[in-house]
């Protein structure tokens, strides 16, 4: 300022000092403190704003209005500006009479006496609560998950950048990560729509909220993706019991308007320790939440450095698979089968190799981690499809006509029966005659809760024409009823029910037990894993209808599978 317009200013409030401290009383807030910061005047706005009188707020220092809001770090910052001397800028929410929190822009000015020393501090407000409220609120928004009213991603990463900084402070308290997505959300999205997808989502975030409560962080990242800081909840329960906790309320059936639906989750966990990253913690939680899905799912499992390098093993070989898929590496070959009442091999079942280009011909249980990649899954199913299209016609070319396709379905590592709807559909598709396949199955594979949709499944498969084949059983605790349940055309006998029967004669009347108990369904029999003459013998004289194992040949191409076919043949078993 001038120093004509200084002097004017001290002309003007000298000549009408009541008129320039109405103008003030009017527009601001204004309070006055002594060097210790009590109080010794105050305006009317201030009265008016905080709800105190002068009785009450005269002779008191601002802690009185203090709300809460704002740390120690908050005041030390500003004490140490006034006291150095200079003016201090800044927002601050106080406290109402009421409890009532508003907010005020304020500019405090240190007051100096004639030697220049500060003797006081004058503090002059305006009340913006309106505006931060509206700021507060439009943060809160960008911050929400706009569908189910949990934090979003960047919400969460906020959150979980503060957990990660108060870990690093000397005795924190413990702090864990948790992250899942949910297992069967997709169908539903697909069968019901989503709308009802969006009814799960929201379902599964009150039952977190009611579950967690609202100490704790609860998001959801995106699409059927949640996470959660777990800090004051573990003051109270156990980890392991909340996991346990979460997987239960996962897995409660979910009532929507057209029907009732049931999902469940892998749980994947990890400490927050101070020596991690951001992006460390999360990778680490995702590490767990596949280890889940590798074992099953439905289940919760916590992040080891163990699991961190089975990872990596798995990415390096998801990339060369994904390389290989490009580059025709991958080839389906065929194990035949020989009918011991015609001596002819008559069956083949198909099962996929790797020409690995540094580890050479693998089998399909060697890459198994493949085929849990959907996208790699899906590439794997086209190339199946047309291996099998390009291949039937090879052979009915060379002379071979009607040979049966087994399918094993746990040995092609396909995911699940209801997944596995395109490969079918593309099977017919291509006019390939349902009846060239026999599609094998396992007692495994139709245990659990989605037994009932697996069993409906094959026999509209079984009606459409594909034979059905009941693979493995003597391994394990496969149930009879299974037998009568399913429109089975052949058993398959598991291969430890041959390895001892040339020398033990429990295990040929084992074996001989259960041709019969086929026979008596009236199914065909074939034993699996033969590898010697005496096994084949054996096995032919106990009447089994089929034989498959080294012994007859190993899996082949499809063009060795020509010459084979031509050149095995023995002599027909007669009675």
């Amino acid at each position: 300022m001038s120093a004509h317009h200084d002097h004017r200013l001290r002309a003007l409030t000298h000549e009408d000092a009541d008129f320039w401290a109405d103008v003030v009383d009017n527009v601001l807030i204004v309070a006055v403190t002594d060097q210790n910061g009590t109080i010794t005047y105050v305006n009317d706005r201030f009265c008016e704003i905080s709800q105190y009188s002068r009785q009450e707020l005269l002779g008191h220092t601002h802690s009185i209005l203090k709300s809460g809001e704002h740390g120690q770090a908050f005041f030390r910052n500003m004490y140490k500006t006034l006291h150095a001397g200079r003016t201090w800028h800044g927002n601050i929410c106080n406290r109402a009479k009421d409890g009532s929190h508003y907010w005020v822009a304020t500019t405090i000015i240190p007051h100096r006496n004639m030697r220049g020393d500060i003797n006081g501090f004058v503090a002059a407000r305006f009340e913006i609560t309106e505006l931060m409220n509206t700021k507060m609120r439009l943060r809160k928004q960008a911050a929400t998950d706009m569908l189910t009213g949990l934090l979003n991603r960047g919400g969460f990463n906020a959150h979980l950048v503060t957990a990660l900084e108060a870990s690093k402070r000397r005795g924190a308290e413990p702090r864990v990560l948790v992250m899942f997505d949910l297992d069967g959300f997709k169908p539903v999205n697909d069968i019901h729509g989503h709308h009802a997808g969006d009814e799960v989502l929201k379902t599964i975030a009150t039952r977190l909220l009611e579950l967690i409560g609202p100490d704790d962080v609860i998001s959801r990242l995106g699409g059927d993706e949640f996470a959660l800081i777990l800090h004051k909840s573990l003051k109270i329960t156990p980890l392991e019991t909340i996991l346990k906790k979460i997987q239960h309320l996962l897995e409660e059936p979910i009532m929507l308007d057209s029907a009732t639906v049931r999902i469940s989750g892998s749980i994947g966990a990890t400490r927050i320790t101070g020596d991690e990253t951001l992006e460390g913690l999360q990778k680490n939680a995702d590490v767990a939440v596949y280890a889940a899905k590798q074992a099953g799912g439905k289940q919760a499992r916590m992040f080891t450095p163990g699991l961190h390098k089975t990872t990596i093993k798995r990415a390096r070989l998801l990339a060369e698979a994904r390389a290989g898929v490009r580059e025709k590496q991958f080839e389906v070959y065929y194990q035949p089968i020989l009918n011991t009442r015609t001596g002819r091999i008559e069956q083949a079942e198909a099962l996929m190799r790797w020409h690995h280009p540094e580890r050479g011909l693998l089998s399909a249980g060697l890459f198994a981690e493949v085929f849990t990649d959907s996208v790699l899954a899906q590439d794997m199913e086209a190339h199946l499809i047309q291996s099998f299209h390009d291949d039937i016609e090879k052979w009915k070319r060379a002379g071979v006509p009607n040979l049966c396709v087994a399918v094993n379905l746990s040995h092609l590592d396909l995911l699940n029966l209801e997944q596995q709807g395109n490969l079918f559909s593309e099977i017919r598709q291509r006019d390939l005659p349902p009846e060239t396949f026999m599609l094998e199955v396992t007692e495994q594979m139709l245990q659990g809760r989605r037994a009932q949709k697996s069993y409906a499944h094959l026999r509209q498969l079984a009606d459409e024409g594909f034979g059905l084949a009941m693979d493995n059983f003597g391994y394990g605790m496969a149930r009879l009823s299974t037998l009568s349940e399913l429109p089975l055309r052949a058993l398959k006998l598991d291969r430890c029910l041959i390895r001892e029967v040339a020398t033990d004669e429990k295990a040929r009347s084992m074996l001989a037990s259960l041709i019969k108990l086929g026979h008596g369904y009236n199914l065909s029999v074939t034993i699996e894993g033969v590898e010697t003459r005496s096994e084949f013998d054996i096995a032919r004289r106990l009447g089994v209808d089929h034989v498959q194992g080294f012994f007859i040949s190993p899996a082949v191409s499809a063009t060795e599978l020509i010459r084979v076919t031509r050149e095995m043949t023995w002599e027909p078993l007669t009675d």
